[in-house]
């Protein structure tokens, strides 16, 4: 009986803990806990990050990681364990702990997976918090479990922080809005109303249009109302809260890089209002592209045209900037 009591407390803070829907949690600093889903969604650990992966179900059915999905800027590390009563998965515990905590210690982002995300991988993490932590067993489990909750609610605290700043250089704008501004070299960001008027576009010489208010309530913007004149892509943004216009941030950014780059190429890119969802696109471009920070993006673009993406946008801003930080330290040449 005494061998079983700590199996069965282990059983109770795992049973007493809620129940996660996501495909990725962050269950300690830059330590991402997730399943197969999220380890073949390349854009989604891009936009984490992530610069390790460790494959607790390497080489296992339908599970397609490896070095070569991953290319050169993910590091690698597979284990072929199965997820059975059988499998020794202990000779594993100090090569996995080893690789998770050389990539924690190099600044790096380190994302653990299987198949469901909730055995194999768990165990691996479980295991480097006790050799690397000195955490028992029991509060591993229990570190793993709250972990996730506690750093959202204080990456949450400092992203209002940096929110306000922020909101504070947006503010500093003096200009009052127009319909249409020249932001950088050929790039312009403009309302619903300049985008439908093709006499004005004509003008202006603009080849390629990107809405981010693509098939919303008053846009009726689309390859076909502009025909041979420009090329065009629609985002079917909202101007939300809730909205995670983020996956939709390489695709905006190739198309506008891909029309400057071609010949005599002037490129609108527009909302409704052409403030928030358009905005946060071309800062993206800028902070991708060009290598700007997110605030010396906003300073440029405040200086031609008054914008004010809301606060979720900003938020989103301010993960690809920590993002594109980090991978630009691991490597230079990014």
């Amino acid at each position: 009986m005494r061998k079983i009591l700590p199996i069965q407390a282990l059983e109770e803070v795992l049973h007493s803990a809620p129940r996660s829907c996501r495909h990725c949690d962050e269950v300690w600093p830059h330590l991402y806990l997730g399943d197969m889903f999220m380890s073949h969604n390349k854009l989604g650990l891009w936009q984490l990050g992530v610069t390790h992966v460790l494959n607790a179900a390497h080489g296992k059915l339908c599970c397609k990681g490896n070095e070569d999905f991953y290319g050169t800027t993910v590091k690698y590390y597979g284990v072929p364990a199965n997820d059975l009563p059988t499998f020794d998965l202990s000779p594993f515990f100090h090569p996995a702990a080893e690789f998770i905590h050389r990539a924690l210690s190099s600044g790096g982002k380190v994302f653990v997976h299987c198949a469901v995300g909730v055995s194999r991988s768990a165990a691996l993490v479980l295991a480097y918090l006790m050799i690397h932590h000195h955490h028992t067993l029991l509060s591993s489990v229990r570190c793993e479990l709250i972990a996730g909750e506690n750093m959202s609610r204080s990456n949450w605290k400092q992203d209002r922080v940096a929110i306000k700043e922020l909101q504070l250089i947006l503010d500093s704008c003096k200009l009052g809005l127009t319909p249409v501004d020249e932001v950088w070299p050929n790039l312009y960001i403009g309302n619903v109303a300049v985008a439908q008027n093709r006499k004005t576009l004509h003008k202006l010489g603009i080849t390629h249009v990107l809405n981010a208010a693509h098939s919303k309530q008053g846009s009726i913007g689309d390859q076909g109302f502009y025909g041979n004149a420009c090329i065009y892509l629609g985002i079917p943004a909202e101007d939300s809260e809730s909205f995670d216009l983020s996956q939709y941030f390489k695709a905006a950014v190739d198309f506008i890089h891909k029309a400057l780059k071609s010949k005599d190429g002037k490129v609108l890119v527009h909302c409704i209002m052409g403030v928030s969802r358009s905005a946060t696109l071309v800062l993206a471009y800028l902070m991708m592209r060009h290598r700007l920070s997110l605030r010396d993006s906003l300073r440029h673009v405040t200086q031609n045209r008054a914008i004010y993406p809301n606060q979720h946008f900003l938020s989103l801003l301010l993960k690809l900037d920590e993002q594109l930080t980090l991978r630009r330290r691991l490597c230079p040449l990014l």
